[in-house]
């Protein structure tokens, strides 16, 4: 019973993050399950990515009522980002767990730092993006985006959110948006396929869904009305904090 609650208040604590930073979630809910729960990563992932996929749903609503995704773009990142969940959810099972945890703390130190010496924020309803470019790049990285979210358990918001916000050069606000209902989409593909190989705790995944539909919500609701450089200042703070909490118990279990 005490575990079961405390599946609900991680889900919780990650839907309200997810949501409000137009993340999936995962990136604080893999380092609730495996540092305070002690689940191993591979039995962690799963879960996470099947609780992404609810939360980016419930929080994406929130972001289309107002507006604040496009379309254009999300239909054509989704594309490559769901061919790398694939991809990702399916050689999660032949990696080493060490190997893992070392792509996700490295992951979350990467988009920290990007995130935060990237261009000024720019809220203005006008959209002066660079989607008329040549964009192969970015479609590389949205499938390498998909493969590693899907590999880790996080939906993929970490480099999305930069990825849109830096390189495609859409609105801050815009691109927490977007990149939530990509994520929705990329980990639906991941999910299935750790369904489908039963790799997916039952116990411990609905608890934590009732759990981050509800802070989805409420921090989808949050993130319309977030200022953009209260999110980049947190979105920083937060990522380096939780390669820290995955660096030490990685190195703790090496002692």
């Amino acid at each position: 019973m005490t575990d079961t609650v405390g599946y609900i208040i991680s889900g919780l604590a990650a839907g309200l993050f997810g949501g409000y930073l137009g993340l999936g979630g995962g990136e604080l809910l893999i380092p609730l399950l495996t540092v305070v729960f002690g689940l191993d990563i591979k039995s962690a992932v799963p879960i996470s990515v099947t609780a992404v996929m609810v939360n980016s749903f419930s929080s994406s609503i929130e972001y289309l009522k107002k507006g604040m995704v496009d379309v254009e773009i999300v239909v054509i990142l989704s594309i490559f980002t769901v061919m790398g969940a694939a991809f990702g959810s399916t050689i999660n099972n032949i990696l080493p767990d060490n190997v893992i945890r070392i792509c996700f703390s490295i992951l979350l130190i990467y988009a920290a730092f990007s995130f935060l010496k990237g261009r000024t924020p720019d809220n203005s309803p006008r959209i002066n993006d660079n989607r008329k470019h040549d964009l192969r790049l970015v479609y590389l990285l949205s499938f390498l985006t998909g493969s590693v979210s899907a590999l880790v358990g996080i939906g993929g918001g970490v480099l999305l959110l930069p990825l849109i916000y830096l390189m495609i050069r859409l609105p801050l606000n815009t691109a927490r948006g977007s990149s939530t209902l990509i994520i929705c989409f990329s980990s639906t593909a991941a999910a299935a396929i750790y369904f489908i190989q039963d790799r997916i705790l039952l116990s411990v995944v609905s608890p934590v869904i009732l759990g981050i539909l509800i802070g989805g919500k409420i921090g989808g609701f949050l993130g319309t009305i977030a200022k953009p450089t209260i999110v980049r200042i947190l979105f920083f703070l937060v990522m380096i904090y939780l390669a820290y909490r995955m660096i030490s118990n990685f190195t703790g279990n090496l002692l």
